[in-house]
């Protein structure tokens, strides 16, 4: 059993994408549960003051324009395209590998509906060693009177314990090899009579049908896929709130509302006066970690939600809010539906001594992989949850995922078509069937690329993929500020709002790159490793190209962009750090403004055309409560009207 972390650690967030990470003594994957009281204040306090900002201006920006991340910068700052397609591929590699915790997550709602007692609850099983304590095993005492207890094999020792329940998901369930470079094949799954029956690996069948559903949410556009991620975000919900309600009925309420007091304890002497800095900026860390992981803030997701927000000004300008307030009302619900099972299961692991203190890692400093797949599955088992409940918890958990996955494929295919539809005006006709085909050979790419983390040694790919994504996160951040910001100034909005949302988001950047610089700078010297297997130097090194591979977009993307731009080299350099000019929109904001099938009343007024023949203001007549100043052309030569 790996002791808990020392260092701040990412981890997997509910709400609403998955993130794996490590701690000192390996990688660790978390549903953050695990925040102290003044974390959790640290984390309203970053998402009102770091993520306010970053949202308002990408979704204004997505929504004002009709564009995702790389159309927004190639019109108004192509030499930051790059920085577009860069995020592109990160958000790609991030899809690689949270598909296949996903389908896990899946396979336990099934698996927890299949058996009971529950399949992974006892040992003296094939797949079990000399370190596995069944913690539910109980036998009755001497005298027949008193309560059973639990038997303790005290041939091993403490610190070596391992539940039932986390050698069920290391070596039945995931076939773990013992190193990275061992790959044996899938894992055959024989741990039930049904599976018996089936014969083959069943994970790289999951992951193929899991992106297929993705496909089939996608293929067919925002509007389908909108509705379909409005339906299952209340399932999601639904589900958690059900759990939420059988542990509050069923189980002992003391043993929750103790775990909940010590969950949310305000520790403000620690907070205020630290004996060490570090304490200070770990628990700071702590809030930080989970808002990053669980909102999508400085990806590629922002700009293409406000896109697909709409045009309208109330929703351009109150989208952000929406998401904000929906984000900062959930984000505890996971805990909370979580805290009646946890709670119950630690009173009795206290009371009766098998574990040491610790060892099931529910502590305020960390989670890691051992709450999803051994804390959890070991209080259904011990306090003997109807199955219903444990599988309505991993399907929710599956939920959850797989709107991550599809907000992230909607992302991608968007700003792909989006491209090839202004670059090739043959397929700008075509463009559902653009989005079709380039979603399809989207996830043929995912499912090859991803059967390598379905075999017995995936879960080592899957954390190298992880820290590869994540080391130099910072450098994006404040290079999407950056270029955003740049784009955002350029528009006609108000010169207050565009000053102090400016200032603002910049500090906001900056403060948020400077916490993924921290967490980058204390995870650097330790060495990545997992089950007491270390990667290899030559791993590692793979793993450095890998956070390498996005930034090469950046001046790739940049010279392409110079290349296709004709003109001088002025002219071409006016063109990177400007971009082209607005083309002109009608009232209501779509370009190129329709033809008008008759002249204006107004028109025939000889003072509304220029020398040229042109009329100088065509909206001149448009009452002053009607006119919405920021749907103006950026070219001042081009505006429509004199109000």
């Amino acid at each position: 059993m790996e002791p808990a972390p020392a260092v701040p650690d990412r981890g997997v967030s509910c709400v609403p994408s998955i993130h794996p990470d490590c701690g000192r003594d390996g990688p660790h994957f978390v549903i953050r549960f695990t925040l102290t009281g003044m974390a959790l204040i640290s984390l309203y306090v970053y998402l009102f003051v770091l993520c306010m900002p970053a949202m308002l201006i990408q979704m204004k920006l997505g929504g004002y324009n009709q564009k995702g991340i790389v159309g927004l910068l190639s019109q108004h700052l192509p030499i930051s395209k790059g920085v577009g397609v860069a995020l592109l591929v990160d958000l790609f590699l991030t899809c690689l590998y949270v598909a296949p915790l996903v389908c896990h997550f899946g396979m336990y709602a099934i698996l927890s509906m299949m058996e009971q007692p529950y399949v992974w609850s006892s040992c003296g099983n094939e797949w079990n060693t000399e370190n596995c304590v069944d913690i539910h095993q109980k036998v009755q005492a001497a005298g027949g009177n008193s309560e059973k207890t639990y038997t303790i094999n005290n041939g091993v020792a403490q610190n070596l314990r391992v539940t039932p329940e986390l050698e069920f998901y290391h070596n039945a369930y995931l076939g773990l090899s013992d190193s990275i470079g061992n790959v044996t094949g899938f894992p055959v799954w024989n741990f039930t009579t049904q599976l018996q029956n089936v014969g083959i690996s069943l994970l790289p069948v999951t992951l193929a049908v899991l992106w297929i559903l993705v496909f089939l949410f996608t293929a067919f556009g925002a509007r389908v896929s909108g509705w379909i991620l409005f339906v299952l975000g209340l399932a999601f919900v639904g589900m958690l709130l059900a759990v939420l309600g059988y542990g509050y009925n069923s189980l002992d309420s003391d043993d929750s509302n103790s775990f909940l007091l010590t969950f949310y304890n305000l520790n403000f002497r620690g907070f205020l006066q630290p004996v060490d800095t570090r304490v200070l900026i770990n628990t700071a860390s702590e809030g930080f970690d989970l808002l990053m992981n669980s909102l999508p803030v400085w990806t590629a997701i922002p700009v293409t939600m406000g896109k697909f927000t709409g045009q309208g000004k109330i929703s351009r300008n109150l989208g952000w809010l929406l998401v904000i307030v929906t984000y900062a009302l959930i984000i505890q619900v996971p805990q909370l539906a979580m805290a009646p099972y946890i709670g119950n299961l630690l009173t009795k692991v206290k009371d009766t001594k098998v574990l040491r203190e610790g060892s099931l890692n529910v502590t305020t400093r960390g989670m890691s992989i051992q709450l999803v797949f051994n804390v959890m599955p070991a209080a259904f088992a011990e306090l003997e949850i109807p199955p219903v409940y444990a599988m309505l918890f991993f399907l929710s958990l599956f939920i959850c995922g797989f709107m991550f996955l599809c907000v992230a494929m909607l992302t991608i295919v968007d700003n792909i078509v989006d491209s090839l539809t202004t670059r090739f005006v043959r397929l700008h006709d075509r463009k559902h069937c653009c989005t079709f085909v380039t979603t399809f050979f989207l996830m043929v790419a995912l499912i090859c690329m991803g059967l390598l983390m379905t075999t017995t040694a995936g879960f080592y790919y899957v954390i190298l993929l992880d820290q590869s994504v994540t080391r130099l996160r910072f450098i994006t951040v404040f290079i999407l500020a950056v270029s955003v910001i740049i784009v955002y100034v350029k528009h006609t909005f108000s010169i207050v709002e565009r000053i102090l949302i400016s200032i603002w988001c910049i500090l906001a950047a900056t403060a948020t790159a400077g916490f993924w610089l921290y967490s980058f700078i204390m995870y650097l010297g330790f060495p990545l490793s997992y089950n007491g297997h270390e990667y290899t130097k030559v791993f590692d090194l793979i793993s450095w190209i890998i956070s390498a591979v996005p930034y090469i977009a950046i001046p790739a993307a940049a010279m392409h962009s110079c290349g296709l731009f004709e003109g001088t080299c002025k002219e071409r350099m006016q063109y990177m750090f400007c971009g082209v000019q607005d083309e002109p929109r009608d009232y209501q904001g779509y370009y190129p403004a329709p033809e008008p099938s008759a002249p204006p009343a107004y028109s025939y007024n000889t003072n509304s055309y220029n020398r040229n023949g042109a009329m100088l203001y065509p909206m001149a007549d448009v009452h002053k409560d009607m006119y919405d100043p920021e749907l103006e052309p950026l070219d001042t030569r081009l505006r429509s009207s004199q109000i």
